[in-house]
């Protein structure tokens, strides 16, 4: 054989050789950053910076008068929910630090499921006006929020503190599910609320829907979170739901492993 064709073979060897090398470092590193990154995300959902807390969930209903002595001979009914969505920032630290507390946050990807009735659109509300029905002009799918870090900083937009001590607010309305309908001429006394469902024998099946959203959030060190949450809103209970009049339900997220995934 050939000095050349000697000289080639070991080329080709050494070549095999140093390929096969890179590769097995290239797994081995591989292997210990996916066992880092493993360790890093059990800890992290062991110990998250953000979670939620708990979500107050408040439906009533409202009822125009659009008759023309107010005699309610000419009503429109619409449904609301108001929803108060606490983040808990203390459960891995109790004091606040740059890293627990909040720089920026939104809710976005916001989606329903249809009802059989009525025109549903999400939109933000003030906190003085929960449990109060506000009419949605244009619904929207993405919510932000002014971050406020002082306490003397003006509050009366849609605002949430960098400490996490008050809720977002995110608001429903369902609008005309009935329309123009009388009850000027009804025997019975009437309230102007969730209890004329009842009276007007609308299906409570037919307002039930489900409501997803993604809760983004940027701390004061610049770092990114997110938590995606869906609620299956059912406007009954066995004390009788929204036709009593309004229904208040408190859902406890702190089991459901509603944490904020760090994103970057």
């Amino acid at each position: 054989m050939s000095k050349k064709k000697i000289l080639c073979i070991v080329c080709i060897v050494l070549i095999i050789l140093v390929y096969c090398y890179y590769k097995i470092i290239l797994i081995h590193r591989n292997n210990n950053l996916f066992a880092k990154n493993s360790i890093k995300y059990a800890e992290e959902n062991e110990n998250p910076i953000f979670k939620l807390e708990k979500i107050l969930v408040y439906s009533d209903a409202n009822i125009e008068d659009l008759s023309s002595n107010s005699d309610l001979s000419n009503i429109n009914i619409s449904q609301f929910t108001d929803f108060a969505i606490y983040i808990d920032n203390k459960s891995k630290y109790n004091n606040l630090t740059a890293e627990n507390t909040i720089n920026n946050v939104y809710i976005d990807n916001i989606s329903l499921t249809p009802t059989s009735i009525g025109e549903q659109k999400v939109y933000f509300k003030n906190i003085k006006n929960f449990c109060k029905y506000e009419k949605i002009v244009d619904g929207v799918n993405k919510i932000e929020y002014k971050t406020i870090h002082k306490n003397n900083e003006k509050t009366d937009e849609n605002v949430f503190f960098t400490d996490a001590s008050e809720p977002l607010i995110l608001s429903y309305v369902n609008e005309n599910i009935i329309k123009d309908i009388d009850v000027s001429t009804s025997n019975e006394k009437l309230t102007l609320d969730g209890s004329m469902l009842k009276y007007l024998n609308v299906n409570l099946n037919d307002l039930k829907y489900k409501i997803s959203f993604k809760i983004n959030i940027e701390n004061n060190l610049g770092e990114k979170f997110v938590c995606d949450c869906s609620l299956n809103i059912n406007l009954e209970s066995s004390e009788g739901g929204i036709y009593t009049g309004y229904i208040m339900q408190i859902y406890d997220m702190k089991n459901l492993n509603y944490i904020f995934r760090k994103i970057g």
